[in-house]
């Protein structure tokens, strides 16, 4: 354990820092897989550029494919 402060005067603790890590990046995948827009996960993240969290996350979307296609065809049965 590396007792060099950081932050708020906490000390770091190596397992403490990647279970959050991780936990924000199950967070993210998350909210992707339910629809939460890029724009809205970029700015709940902290990200400044919506492109990085797309590059960090997009692979993470389980039945992408299959999402986009009910999507696109609820829309063209809707129009019809």
């Amino acid at each position: 354990m590396n007792d060099k402060p950081t932050g708020k005067g906490r000390k770091w603790k190596a397992c403490r820092d990647k279970m959050m890590h991780a936990l924000r990046h199950l967070f993210a995948s998350e909210a992707i897989n339910e629809g939460v827009d890029v724009y809205t996960l970029a700015d709940i993240l902290g990200h400044e550029d919506p492109a990085f969290t797309l590059r960090r996350y997009v692979h993470r979307v389980s039945g992408a494919v299959e999402k986009a296609r009910k999507a696109i065809g609820q829309r063209y049965r809707a129009a019809v």
